[in-house]
């Protein structure tokens, strides 16, 4: 799977949506401990950035690879 980087973008610290300004929770569940525990919003998470970035669904051993990668950010 190939992860898209935003220049300046980090998982562990809060961002600001490009468009919006909408300020954005830090990816890294070490970071902001409520990120990925409501399987419905996590299912909306990845089907919207598995399709902007590969044009497609991500498989449950992609989403795997990005949790457990997510996961070793710690504070």
């Amino acid at each position: 799977m190939e992860l898209r980087i935003v220049p300046g973008a980090v998982p562990t610290r809060a961002e600001k949506h490009a468009s919006t300004g909408k300020s954005i929770a830090p990816l890294a569940p070490g970071f902001s401990p409520e990120r990925f525990t409501d399987v419905a919003k996590t299912e909306k998470w990845f089907r919207r950035n598995c399709n902007d970035v590969m044009k497609r669904e991500c498989s449950a051993a992609e989403k795997a690879d990005v949790l457990s990668w997510l996961m070793t950010l710690k504070p």
